[in-house]
């Protein structure tokens, strides 16, 4: 009995983990398959960690954020809450934050998640910023896909 109880739970536990996708559904995919190189001068900001840039491509635009010396992440600029090319997120002076330019919902650059505001009633919804993959060679290669 004590086997199928610890099969049951390993699938349980497996269920849970493979369905709290971060990626919203009401974002459309959109292909997303390109490399930057960071000896390229339009990408020297990446040289630093905690620099974003943007970059063309998803719906309204690509953020590429150097999370350490070896990772990278990279959202899409357009807004979950309006599903809209025309709200695009951008980064704030802090580089903490991304933030909507229409409904001002600020997402915490290091995984995308929609921060509580007093003034939307957008917070606390649990939307996230669509995220593309991203690869680095270790040397001067990213590669960002879906």
């Amino acid at each position: 009995m004590n086997i199928f109880k610890s099969k049951i739970l390993f699938f349980l536990l497996f269920s849970l983990f493979f369905s709290c996708d971060k990626q919203q559904e009401n974002i459309s995919d959109v292909p997303v398959n390109f490399s930057i190189y960071l000896d390229d001068p339009l990408y020297r900001d990446l040289r630093t960690v905690g620099n974003a840039i943007t970059v063309v491509g998803g719906h309204s635009g690509i953020v590429i954020y150097r999370l350490s010396e070896d990772e990278f992440l990279a959202y899409d600029r357009i807004c979950p809450y309006e599903n809209n090319t025309k709200c695009r997120i951008s980064v704030s002076d802090n580089n903490l934050f991304y933030t909507c330019s229409c409904c001002k919902t600020p997402y915490l650059i290091i995984d995308g998640t929609g921060q509580s505001r007093n003034d939307t009633t957008y917070a606390g919804t649990g939307l996230f910023l669509k995220q593309y993959r991203t690869f680095f060679d270790g040397v001067n290669k990213i590669r960002i896909s879906n």
